[in-house]
């Protein structure tokens, strides 16, 4: 799964820069919610905004964990049902990697989310007027809203205290 989420984060961080080339010199990068391009930058500025926002995200669901397995982040910082239980001494590891896994999950999630939104900013770039097709663009998020409840009521279920034997 971290593979995954690590190549679908380089996968947006090329497409960024592999599609300078074809980019407008001032390419559109916030619509309204009409669709209307109402931002415009440098096709430079647009990739390196773009490669930041991935590195934000990969620090985030990367570090988190990370952080967690070297006792840098305090338990009350856990935001987990059965927190004591979990993050006690015997199951903190097995926390750990279903967290790891679970943000691993969802930043491929996120990534897919950007690179879709990213294949549609292309699109609206090569556009005159320059026009986000925010029909595509609801249904995507809309997708992705869905996929983020549905995992995190998955956690949730995952963090239950066990029956006892």
């Amino acid at each position: 799964m971290r593979t995954l989420f690590i190549i679908t984060c380089l996968a947006n961080i090329a497409f960024a820069f592999g599609t300078l080339p074809w980019m407008p010199e001032k390419a559109a990068i916030h619509f309204g919610l009409d669709g209307t391009a109402d931002r415009f930058v440098t096709p430079m500025e647009s990739a390196i905004e773009m490669s930041l926002t991935i590195g934000l995200l990969v620090v985030v669901l990367l570090g988190i964990p990370l952080s967690m397995s070297m006792s840098i982040m305090p338990d009350f910082c856990v935001n987990i049902p059965n927190r004591k239980y979990w993050l006690n001494e015997k199951n903190r590891p097995q926390t750990i990697r279903r967290l790891r896994s679970f943000l691993d999950f969802v930043g491929i999630g996120f990534c897919l989310l950007f690179l879709f939104i990213q294949w549609e900013n292309f699109q609206a770039n090569q556009r005159v007027p320059v026009e986000l097709n925010m029909t595509t663009v609801w249904i995507s998020t809309g997708i992705f809203v869905i996929f983020v409840l549905v995992e995190s009521i998955r956690l949730h279920l995952v963090f239950r205290l066990p029956k006892e034997s």
